[in-house]
């Protein structure tokens, strides 16, 4: 059993993910979700996968959660998955993957992790600048629709769980240095004039947010969505 408060997270072997973890593994216990192992102090590492149906990794999930019954005091959805192609060419078990990984697992381990959440938890969900804009890089209807599911979910769960003092935000990265799409030079040129900063973005800059979203800081802030983006999209 976790006598201590910890953090869920999905994602956190990604650029970003181990960017966050620097940031708060002193403070939190750290519960990672997925395929890749990590380890570290304070850091338990679960095997899943969510390219899978949720009927594959829900059990292991609900068995830890019953063994362990932690008290959880953060969840982190940082899982992503992107196949940049038309839709023409977008298969059905890219658009099944690309939902598992963006946003059914998120729903999914929202509510089975709902009932061990302490009072107070703080849910952050990474989403990205193509739930709302199309990407000049290339195509990506898949990934932008089921990254824009997860707007819904940030703003129907802070209004279910406000009452319980639990808040629930997004964040929203643009172009990123190491990201889940291409980052060619080709795609570097074609993004970097539409950038207000005319830069692509540092993991450890997205990591911030999270982390301020995370802490007291951002104590009266729910059902918001922050982009992170260095400006992309502010003119057309």
């Amino acid at each position: 059993m976790m006598d201590h408060p910890v953090i869920v997270g999905t994602g956190l072997s990604s650029a970003l993910g181990r960017a966050l973890v620097e940031r708060i593994a002193p403070a939190w216990q750290v519960v990672a979700l997925g395929r890749t192992p990590l380890e570290g102090p304070g850091m338990t590492w679960l095997s899943m996968d969510f390219r899978d149906s949720p009927e594959v990794w829900k059990p292991a999930m609900t068995t830890w959660l019953e063994r362990e019954k932690p008290r959880v005091a953060a969840f982190v959805h940082g899982a992503g998955l992107v196949y940049s192609d038309h839709t023409e060419a977008t298969t059905a078990d890219e658009w099944t993957s690309m939902l598992g990984v963006n946003l059914t697992s998120a729903f999914v381990l929202g509510k089975l992790l709902s009932p061990y959440f302490v009072e107070g938890a703080r849910v952050v969900l990474v989403g990205s600048v193509d739930a709302r804009y199309a990407s000049s890089a290339g195509p990506a209807a898949g990934y932008g629709a089921a990254k824009a599911g997860l707007y819904g979910l940030v703003r129907h769960w802070a209004a279910e769980w406000g009452a319980r003092s639990i808040r629930v935000n997004g964040v929203a990265p643009g172009a990123l240095e190491e990201g889940s799409g291409p980052q060619s030079d080709s795609v570097r040129a074609a993004l970097e004039p539409r950038i207000a900063l005319r830069r692509m973005g540092r993991a450890d800059e997205v990591a911030s947010v999270v982390a301020f979203l995370l802490s007291d800081e951002s104590s009266y802030m729910t059902g918001c969505w922050i982009p992170v983006d260095g400006g992309l999209n502010l003119t057309y």
